[in-house]
């Protein structure tokens, strides 16, 4: 038995949600459950959601006494549905430890037609990176989010876009709470999964995972799923004023970023989108456009530009629209696609870096304080 495996089966009893897909085939010849067993243990908990051990079907009576002696299944609830007045949508999962993950649902509109229906998941609890313009980073890291936890937002939010709009998801991305890249693990073996027809989620093609720019998982995941899109948050291209906003960046060096981005890409043969949140007289000058065509040089990359969302104890301000209308000009002049990312969800909190609840209670504050009206029947 591993040294995992051993420490595993010392904490009884052990969560199949968050057991790794390479702990699975040691993990279930311990306790004598064959292949095609196992496998319809894997088809209960992913493909047909069963809420607990004992509703898995097809195994053996002994096969279920001990998988039920050592495993529990810890599915998450929905906890409530929050409605934008823009139209998006803030999804709360309650969690077996009374955590709360958040998922944003953004309906995208086009001549009166929807074109795009995209959910953004949360990765952790809280984020250990603290990042100064986001809220998620001032409430420190609490947990990783399990495997099952991951897909279950994602499934829910496909129940909620078939049920509000009438369509499928047609993009996921791994950007609510927490660095998705800090719990590769369960996001990896989420993406696994994700690749059979049967389980949550749209297409490899249109799902992206963010990061602040963690280069060794990068370069993990272009070798681990090359289908999949990478986001990577830049915000300055100037080192020392990364680390201001983002104290993460010490650690992290823009040249080494950029050679992981630009290995992925040649990896992938697909251009790494770069995020980019503008905060007025932090990094919106064109000196700092500059920097980040100087930064950016010859890869092949999209650049995304992100409007400021209030977090009031950041004591940040949001940059004029016209002023980042001139940043996007003067990116595009030097050949890089720029697309603006303009708010959704801000007055239910679910705007690009406001998520920041983690408890049950944190969100009855949240929403006496913000007068929402909320959804828990559904």
């Amino acid at each position: 038995m591993s040294s995992r495996k051993h420490h595993l089966f010392q904490q009884l009893p052990v969560d199949l949600g968050n057991l790794s897909l390479s702990e699975w085939p040691e993990f279930f010849d311990h306790l004598g459950i064959d292949g095609s067993s196992r496998q319809k243990v894997f088809e209960a908990i992913f493909h047909r959601h069963v809420s607990g051990v004992d509703e898995i079907e097809g195994l053996a009576g002994r096969q279920r006494e001990e998988l039920a002696r050592v495993a529990v299944l810890l599915r998450p609830g929905r906890h409530e549905l929050s409605r934008s007045m823009d139209g998006s949508f803030r999804l709360t999962l309650q969690l077996h430890d009374g955590h709360l993950a958040e998922t944003v649902i953004i309906p995208e509109w086009s001549d009166g037609e929807l074109r795009k229906c995209s959910a953004s998941i949360s990765s952790q609890i809280g984020c250990f990176f603290g990042c100064s313009f986001c809220a998620t980073g001032r409430m420190g890291f609490h947990r990783n989010l399990t495997t099952v936890e991951l897909l279950e937002q994602v499934r829910q939010a496909e129940q909620v876009i078939r049920t509000e709009f009438d369509t499928d998801m047609t993009h996921l991305y791994f950007m609510g709470m927490g660095e998705p890249m800090h719990n590769y693990r369960a996001v990896s073996d989420a993406l696994r999964i994700m690749r059979s027809d049967a389980a949550p989620g749209p297409p490899h093609s249109r799902i992206t995972v963010s990061t602040v720019g963690l280069f060794r998982q990068i370069r993990m995941l272009a070798q681990d799923h090359p289908e999949v899109r990478l986001a990577v948050s830049i915000h300055s291209a100037d080192q020392q004023k990364r680390y201001e906003i983002m104290p993460v960046s010490s650690r992290l060096g823009l040249p080494e970023i950029r050679d992981a981005m630009a290995w992925h890409q040649r990896q992938t043969g697909s251009a790494p989108t770069v995020q980019y949140l503008v905060m007025e007289n932090v990094n919106d000058s064109t000196d700092d456009a500059r920097k980040l065509v100087a930064f950016l040089g010859d890869l092949r990359a999209n650049v995304t530009l992100i409007m400021y969302n209030d977090v009031p104890e950041a004591g940040l301000k949001r940059t004029e629209r016209e002023k980042i209308e001139a940043f996007r000009a003067l990116v595009e002049q030097a050949g890089y696609p720029v697309d603006i990312r303009w708010c959704y969800g801000e007055d239910i909190g679910a705007g690009c870096g406001q998520l920041q609840v983690a408890s049950c209670q944190d969100r009855v504050s949240f929403s006496i304080r913000h007068g929402l009206k909320t959804d828990r029947s559904r």
